[in-house]
């Protein structure tokens, strides 16, 4: 028999929930517009902006007479307005022609004849003003700054006291040409898979025909890898405990190394210091010259603080992104704070120094408590200058051409639920180690990759995922947007695979192609040839999904995967059939009719547990064009017979295949690190194979632990060399 006290409880409960329920719609309802600081807010010109109500809006009530936009001499300005599915989140979309040129400053009525969804009226009305701005807007004052982070940490508060309130709303959050231009001896040797003729990514290691450059374990070895049978190591450049490599560029004599630093914190002694915050960690590009590749020389080295993203490399000029969250909680406690980011060039000095306030801009409407940092430096000057662009806002993706950069930055929706609902895509030129701010553009849902971004003739060209694949409330589609050079939007393919989110994009002249998934891997191809009018042109169906899709010619793609089953077990999840992953795929696309693409041939390797670090980053696929040779690092899993989730460990090395449209995939051999001893029961990690290049007629396998030298006529193991 339940105690008495049990049911005491239960009806607790209840009127705890129907309390939470009541103080929701009964609080008074308020308005707010992301990203005002001190007051003051600034929209992008043509870009869409928000506000945010406190309660869900009757959609009845939005419109023209309840919310209004006039200039500030009291015109009315032809904004539209478009209601999310939340009820919360009303995007103004700016007047067809652009908003008037002069004066630049309006203000949004929104009147009390908006109701919320329960009936209730805002007490009199609510005006915001706002300006409009072509280039991103920098802080007036060190205070401004400071109240930016003030800003953020009090909504954090708000958010923190709503969700521990005891009659808080119950609900769930949501998230979801050449390389290198190495100086070498002549050999034909591998370049890093990059994504843009001409703009090398920097990777773990480079090589220019005759020796082997690789970050590893801490260190910067240099070995020589010609001839194959009597490689040595000639050099290694250990750094500090504090500092951890991690990629790499090559140019003709000198070796850039970037990576991240950190250092300990340390309490402050003096009363001044307090107001400095500590650094935690930084970016970092470390020049050497290597005339002599028996001693390396140190030449320069660059910081900005924070944690090191991406880079790139055109011609002699390094572009490096970093992001940094600074300690902003401590200006709720103390105003004269230096939130400023800091930056160190050993060309003036070893010390770290706050970025002038002049020099940082944020993006509109982001309130991200983050910097982006873009630092660029010409490598062949060894004195020249060291240029950092600085940005608040959260950029989540880059993208580079050879003229221009592209950064990434989601908008939330609802703050309550974090859930992405536009991204925008801020445009810069570079020339040599220049970055000029060009324009911005705004499309709705989020990227995956920088494989989601491309420009092509003049055009920008992206695909995103809007919603969530298992969200009843916001289901996914996807969609493929272009854009002009000053980023408006020209034309737009939308409502893609209801139900699915993007799991891989390529653009290959002016065609797209895009993976989705949930069930089955579609494959679209859209034409994007007439910029106004893109289209689909086909679309193919198979089991599994594709993480990397890569070019062979014009007329055919391979895709690197997972297989999967659709389970016919009676289980479900939300309703759907249960889908199992099953081991990883390679799939080549012929798509010579894009109305047809066809999957002319396939490749399963091992089973669920099989994994290649070229499922997660493009740079880890090996290419020999002469010989059509392709290959990546794997580790190779079986199923265990009779159960459904147990794996048993085959082995670990790499793969390699020889891929034509002609006689379609054909494994050429498995290259693995257990010749010669007993074979091992469990993956080890100083054996897992990282990258594969070649140089002439020889495949090398490198490893943390050494460098296998193969022929790449019969693919027999000629040397090894330890490099630990």
């Amino acid at each position: 028999m339940k105690k008495p006290y049990f049911y005491l409880l239960i009806l607790a409960g209840i009127v705890l929930c129907a309390a939470s329920g009541l103080y929701i719609y009964l609080q008074k309802p308020s308005v707010m517009a992301e990203g005002s600081i001190d007051g003051k807010l600034m929209v992008m010109e043509g870009n869409p902006w928000s506000l945010q109500f406190s309660a869900p809006v009757r959609k009845s009530t939005v419109n023209s007479k309840n919310i209004s936009v006039k200039d500030s001499d009291g015109r009315k300005v032809n904004v539209s307005f478009k209601l999310d599915d939340d009820l919360k989140t009303l995007y103004i979309e700016p007047p067809a022609g652009g908003y008037p040129d002069e004066p630049r400053h309006f203000t949004l009525s929104v009147t009390s004849g908006l109701k919320t969804k329960m009936g209730f009226s805002y007490s009199g009305d609510t005006n915001l003003t706002f300006a409009v701005t072509e280039t991103l807007p920098a802080f007036d004052s060190t205070k401004e700054l400071t109240n930016y982070f003030k800003t953020i940490v009090k909504r954090q508060k708000a958010q923190q006291k709503a969700e521990f309130s005891l009659f808080r709303n119950s609900r769930t959050e949501s998230s979801e040409d050449k390389a290198a231009s190495g100086e070498s001896s002549g050999s034909a040797h591998s370049e890093t898979n990059n994504q843009v003729q001409g703009v090398d990514e920097g990777d773990i290691v480079k090589t220019d025909g005759t020796y082997i450059y690789q970050v590893k374990n801490g260190e910067l070895v240099i070995s020589k890898a010609v001839p194959a049978d009597s490689m040595e190591v000639v050099s290694k450049v250990p750094f500090k405990e504090n500092i951890n490599p991690r990629h790499l560029f090559l140019d003709r004599d000198k070796v850039v190394v970037i990576g991240d630093s950190w250092t300990h914190y340390v309490e402050p002694k003096a009363a001044e210091d307090i107001i400095r915050r500590p650094v935690q960690g930084s970016a970092f590009a470390m020049v050497y010259d290597i005339s002599d590749k028996d001693k390396p020389v140190f030449e320069r080295k660059v910081e900005v603080e924070g944690h090191y993203m991406t880079s790139r490399k055109i011609g002699e000029n390094i572009y490096f992104i970093a992001n940094l969250y600074p300690d902003y909680w401590m200006a709720d406690k103390n105003s004269d704070i230096d939130l400023r980011p800091r930056v160190m060039d050993s060309e003036s000095g070893e010390k770290l120094t706050p970025i002038p306030l002049s020099r940082i801009k944020y993006f509109p409407q982001s309130m991200q408590p983050n910097y982006t940092m873009i630092a660029s430096l010409n490598i062949a000057d060894p004195k020249g200058e060291f240029n950092v662009q600085t940005y608040l806002g959260s950029g989540n993706g880059m993208y580079m051409s050879k003229e221009n950069l592209y950064i990434a930055v989601e908008k939330v929706g609802d703050p309550d639920k974090w859930d992405v609902s536009s991204t925008e895509v801020y445009k810069f030129a570079v020339k040599n180690s220049n970055v000029t701010f060009k324009a911005s553009g705004n499309v709705p849902g989020r990227i995956l990759n920088q494989f989601s971004m491309d420009e092509h003739e003049g055009y920008f060209r992206i695909a995103t995922t809007d919603g969530e694949v298992w969200n009843d409330d916001r289901p996914s589609s996807n969609a493929l947007y272009i854009m002009d050079g000053n980023m408006k939007k020209t034309g737009e393919v939308t409502d893609l695979a209801k139900g699915e989110r993007i799991y891989s994009v390529r653009f290959m002249g002016d065609k797209a192609y895009i993976v989705t998934f949930k069930q089955v891997d579609p494959l679209f191809v859209i034409d994007t040839a007439d910029p106004e009018q893109p289209k689909v042109l086909g679309e193919l169906k198979i089991p599994g999904f594709s993480t990397y899709l890569h070019p062979i010619g014009e007329n055919h793609l391979i895709g690197f995967g997972f297989d999967t089953k659709i389970m016919d077990d009676g289980k479900s999840f939300n309703g759907e059939p249960r889908i199992t992953r099953n081991g990883m795929k390679i799939s080549l696309f012929d798509i010579t009719d894009f109305n047809n693409p066809k999957e002319a041939d396939t490749e399963i390797i091992g089973g669920a547990g099989t994994h290649s670090p070229l499922l997660e980053d493009h740079k880890a696929l090996f290419r020999e064009p002469i010989r059509n040779l392709y290959g990546f690092p794997v580790s190779v899993y079986h199923d265990k017979e009779g159960s459904e989730y147990e794996q048993v460990f085959d082995y670990q090395g790499a793969l390699l295949y020889e891929i034509t449209p002609e006689n379609g995939i054909e494994r050429k051999a498995v290259l693995t690190a257990e010749e010669g001893r007993q074979k091992d029961i469990y993956e080890s990690w100083e054996n897992n194979v990282q990258r594969l290049l070649y140089i002439d007629d020889h495949v090398y396998t490198l490893s943390n632990q050494k460098i296998d030298a193969y022929s790449l006529g019969d693919f027999k193991k000629e040397s090894s060399l330890m490099i630990e």
